[in-house]
């Protein structure tokens, strides 16, 4: 049996603060503070949702300690920030070698630095979509995919959805051989 969860993480867009929005169709805030708590809220609930899915993982791993599990999905999130990282569970992390067996892998240290990217903002590649798995899916991975050719800068002026409706995320595809 192959668990597979799939994830859309609350974006960074700072939560509704009411009140402090002037335009929320551009995105234009009051004040600073106003701002910042927002995008502590959205950050609040991305780490509530990443710790919901750790406790998921941690759950089928106590029924079944040899489960295939694949997280992935969009965690808006970039790999050493704490959603991944809790998602994740390593044992750096944990200072815990016990908890080993429960670590997930990302797949996408596979795919050189350069096309390891799945969003683009601001003129720079971001890595916030994922696929991590179980340990003993390792034996069967073959490799993986971002195909990320046609992104879009997102923060542009030509960034609308009238002029690009397509996805400003690029898929990552990752094979596995279970013959």
């Amino acid at each position: 049996m192959l668990h597979v969860i799939t994830v859309h993480l609350k974006s960074k867009i700072p939560s509704d603060i009411p009140g402090q929005v002037i335009d929320p169709v551009k995105g234009i805030w009051r004040t600073a503070d106003g701002w910042a708590e927002g995008s502590f809220l959205s950050s609040m609930k991305r780490m509530s949702q990443a710790l919901e899915v750790r406790r998921l993982i941690d759950q089928i791993l106590e029924d079944d300690p040899d489960a295939r599990i694949v997280v992935a999905g969009d965690f808006n999130a970039e790999p050493e920030e704490v959603p991944v990282l809790a998602i994740c569970g390593n044992v750096e992390d944990t200072n815990n070698g016990a908890l080993a067996a429960r670590v997930l892998v990302p797949i996408e240290h596979s795919i050189p630095n350069e096309a390891r990217y799945t969003h683009f903002h601001h003129g720079r590649g971001r890595m916030i979509d994922h696929m991590l798995v179980t340990r003993n899916l390792l034996a069967h991975y073959r490799g993986s995919e971002i195909h990320n050719e046609i992104l879009h800068d997102d923060s542009l002026a030509f960034a609308t959805d009238t002029k690009y409706p397509e996805s400003d995320h690029a898929p990552v595809v990752a094979t596995f051989d279970f013959d």
